[in-house]
Formats: C-alpha cells, sequence, structure tokens
C-alpha cells in the first residue's frame, strides 16, 4: 500500500487539483467578453479546451487504477506466466508489459482524436488511418523497444553499476531518434513532397543562408489527412536537417507570416535548444534511474516480485510519470523561455508584425483559447500565452483589432 498510498497522494491528487482549477477557471471564463476569437470562436474553444480537461481528469484516475492492478497483482501475474530464462524473461515481460500500457490508453486516444477533434473540425481521418496508426505505433514498439529492452535487461543482469550504462545508452537512443526520425520514421505515417513553390522556396533558402542553417531540404507534409491545425518545423540532427510545413500552414498564412514563423523556429537552432532540452531530459532521466537504481526492497516485495531487470525497468516506466510530474515545470519554464527568445529571433528576421500576425492566425486556426488558470500555465505550459507573447513584440493591439 505504500507506493499506493505515494502515487495516489503525491501524483494523482495533485493532477486532478490542476484540472479542476483548470475546469472552473475555463468555465468562468468562456462567457466572458472575447478576445482575440470572434464570440463564437471563443466559446467553441473554451468548450474544445473544457472537454479535453475533462478527459485528462478521467484518465488520471483510471492511470491510478491501472497502476494499483500492476503494483498488487498486475507485475506478479505476469511474471508467473513466462520462462525462467532471465533475460528472456526479462525482454518478454517488458514488452508484453508496454504494449498492454500502450493499448489501455487507447480509448482516450481514440475518444479524443475519432470523437472529439471530429466534432470540433480538427481530426479529418477515418477510424482505418487511427488503426493503422496504431499498428505501426505498436510495430515500432516492439522493434525499438525490444532492442533497447535486450540491451538493458543484459546491462542489469551482468553490469554493477548498471544505472550509469543504462543512461549511456538512452543517451545514444535520443539522439538517434533526432537523427534518423524526420528520413525513416516520420514518413510511415505521413507523406512529404518537396515544396512546390519557387518563389517561396527561394524566400525560406535565402532566410536559411542568413542564418547558416544547412538542411537537406524543404518538405510539405500532408497533416490535412490527419488533422486541420497548423504547423512547422525543423526535423532531424546534423545532415539530415530538414525544413517541415504543414501543407494547411501553406493554405492558410502569408508568406510573410510563414518565414516568420521558420525565422522563430530557426531561432530555436541558433540558440542551440533541441541540445537544451535533450540535456535537461537527460537529467530528468539521471535522477530517475538513481531513485529506481535505490528503490528499498520492500517496494518490489509490495508487488510480490523480487528486484530484476523485468521488475526494475517495469518500476522505472510506472514510476517515470509521478517523478516527471514534478520535473514538468521545470522543463515549462526553460521552454517558454526559449520560445520567447525564439520569437525574438524570428520577428528580427522579418517583423514583429509578421510574427504576431502568425501567432494570431495559429491560435484561431487551432481553436486554441487564449486563457488558462495561472497555476495550470506555470505547470503545463512550454510555449507562454499569446498575450505575453504579442506583448513582448510590443503587437498586443493586434488582439484587440483582429
Amino acid at each position: 500500500m505504500i507506493l499506493f498510498s505515494i502515487y495516489a497522494l503525491f501524483f494523482t491528487l495533485p493532477k486532478i487539483t490542476l484540472s479542476i482549477l483548470q475546469l472552473n477557471f475555463l468555465q468562468s471564463k468562456q462567457h466572458q467578453q472575447p478576445y482575440i476569437l470572434d464570440s463564437q470562436s471563443f466559446k467553441k474553444a473554451a468548450q474544445y479546451s473544457i472537454i479535453k480537461e475533462k478527459i485528462s481528469l478521467i484518465s488520471s484516475i483510471f492511470d491510478l487504477i491501472i497502476f494499483g492492478c500492476w503494483i498488487f497483482f498486475g507485475l506478479a501475474f505476469l511474471e508467473s506466466l513466462l520462462p525462467f530464462n532471465a533475460l528472456i524473461q526479462s525482454v518478454i515481460f517488458l514488452l508484453i508489459f508496454l504494449i498492454l500500457q500502450s493499448l489501455l490508453s487507447l480509448p482516450f486516444e481514440a475518444y479524443q482524436k475519432l470523437i472529439v477533434d471530429k466534432t470540433f473540425g480538427f481530426c479529418k481521418g477515418e477510424i482505418k488511418l487511427f488503426i493503422n496508426d496504431t499498428l505501426k505505433s505498436l510495430l515500432l514498439l516492439i522493434l525499438i523497444g525490444g532492442i533497447f529492452l535486450s540491451i538493458s535487461s543484459w546491462i542489469i543482469l551482468n553490469i554493477p553499476l548498471w544505472e550509469i550504462y543504462i543512461f549511456i545508452i538512452v543517451a545514444i537512443f535520443i539522439i538517434g531518434a533526432n537523427l534518423f526520425y524526420p528520413t525513416f520514421i516520420a514518413p510511415l505515417f505521413n507523406k512529404f513532397t518537396p515544396l512546390d513553390n519557387p518563389n517561396l522556396q527561394l524566400a525560406i533558402q535565402n532566410l536559411l543562408h542568413q542564418v547558416g542553417f544547412q538542411s537537406n531540404g524543404v518538405f510539405v507534409m500532408d497533416a490535412s489527412k490527419r488533422d486541420g491545425r497548423l504547423n512547422a518545423y525543423f526535423g532531424g540532427l546534423g545532415n539530415t536537417k530538414r525544413v517541415i510545413l504543414f501543407d494547411t500552414l501553406l493554405e492558410k498564412i502569408p508568406q510573410n507570416s510563414l518565414l516568420a514563423v521558420l525565422g522563430h523556429e530557426l531561432g530555436h537552432f541558433k540558440h542551440f535548444d533541441v541540445y537544451k532540452m535533450m540535456i535537461l531530459i537527460l537529467s530528468f532521466f539521471a535522477l530517475l534511474l538513481f531513485i529506481i537504481a535505490n528503490l528499498p526492497q520492500t517496494l518490489f516485495l509490495e508487488a510480490n516480485i523480487l528486484p530484476s531487470p523485468h521488475s526494475l525497468i517495469a518500476f522505472l516506466i510506472l514510476l517515470s510519470s509521478p517523478i516527471g510530474f514534478y520535473f514538468t515545470p521545470i522543463i515549462s519554464y526553460f521552454s517558454c523561455k526559449n520560445e520567447f527568445n525564439a520569437d525574438k529571433f524570428g520577428a528580427s528576421l522579418t517583423s514583429n508584425e509578421d510574427l504576431a500576425q502568425a501567432l494570431l492566425v495559429l491560435v484561431k486556426e487551432n481553436n486554441a483559447f487564449p486563457l488558462s488558470h495561472p497555476l495550470y500555465i506555470k505547470f503545463y505550459y512550454t510555449h507562454p500565452p499569446l498575450m505575453q507573447r504579442l506583448k513582448a513584440l510590443h503587437c498586443e493591439h493586434l488582439a484587440l483589432t483582429s
């Protein structure tokens, strides 16, 4: 009961409290005088945020129940079904554990994408596409997860101070994911075609050259087959870096604003923000490994299992969310700071007004409600609220005249 009580009191309860604060805040603000969005869009965005938060609240309670099931009997039961060979047992145990964890979250994901997002005009994909995406994700989980779990289990079985070596393996996996995601993984889910607009292509290349960004191409992603939201990003590291534009973005935003958005993304490149966030995430993982490596044996006995490669990694996965919960505001703080700096850099390449207009279009088209509870913002927001960004650009007047 100790582990379950800690999980409930220090993770589920604070998370639910934040959700309730946010829900009460949204419900109190949805009927106020609208700004940034017109009256109908303002109410629609508020309703969308309220429904999303209700799903999050229910999901938090469900996660607590699932955690209890794993701790009280699930881990021990799964272990009893598997062969005795330590390495094989660990890999099979953890793959089944990961697959079950993924499948248990599917109902919430399906409801969000296929019902809520479709109702509010975001989701354009059908259930067939959702199933295909899910199957591909599970196959990647089995393939990549199988490799990682095999290596990690062998290290725990054979090497003292195993946590140091697993940290190195995780760092390699994270760097590898950033290197290979745009060229090998992302194309499994979306189609990427070279930008077929010579004038825009030239303008983008001039912008990249101005900053010293070496790219292996500018590509348009068929995001509209799933979603109506707008976005652009730079993917990859080193020679795999590429510019990705959502097709929805090209349809809804003028060229100057598009260049301002890309200028913002170039700000992240210029300030090494990707590497900074990788260091931050690896710092969290180092802390997580230290905690798992020093868990008292009584916690394993509470789950009716002994310390082993699979039980250690299972605990690492189960405890990553509650421990990560307290790391979230730290990541949010630095992420928001990076966003302000990237805004400043992007505006210097184009103009404050161009970037401000782009941000306004993104909020309107993405149906983002412009208000949130202050504590919720501090905890979860990786991007500053729109009005704060507009004020930093000295363009807050555009929110009142748009």
